[in-house]
């Protein structure tokens, strides 16, 4: 996936198109500075979809980490080094699992 990323954020009170033009500004300025570039760097702007429901939440989360299988990068949804897999499963270093978790049991060691 060379070309995009997925992701799965929750929604604040002042919505997603701050944050995403915050990380996006930030990267492409790291970005241009690391390659010795300028200019732009993504051809179109984010896209966005409303998760309204826990089914579809869960469904949403399965595309995201089976997605580098499907594009065959990979063989295995932990082989991929960029996935939040690692998260869920191994140790919790920057998402909130928390959320997710709870969704499948209320411990989180039976969840995983």
């Amino acid at each position: 996936m060379g070309n995009h990323v997925h992701l799965l954020l929750r929604e604040g009170r002042k919505g997603i198109s701050l944050s995403m033009q915050r990380i996006c500004s930030s990267f492409v300025y790291w970005y241009n500075w690391k390659y010795d570039r300028f200019g732009h760097l993504f051809q179109e702007r984010y896209k966005s979809e409303v998760v309204e429901n826990e089914a579809y939440l869960i469904t949403v989360l399965r595309y995201i980490h089976q997605n580098p299988v499907k594009a065959g990068i990979t063989n295995t949804v932990k082989g991929y080094k960029w996935s939040s897999y690692h998260e869920y499963i191994d140790k919790q270093n920057i998402i909130d699992t928390e959320f997710i978790l709870k969704l499948f049991a209320k411990e989180k060691q039976i969840a995983k």
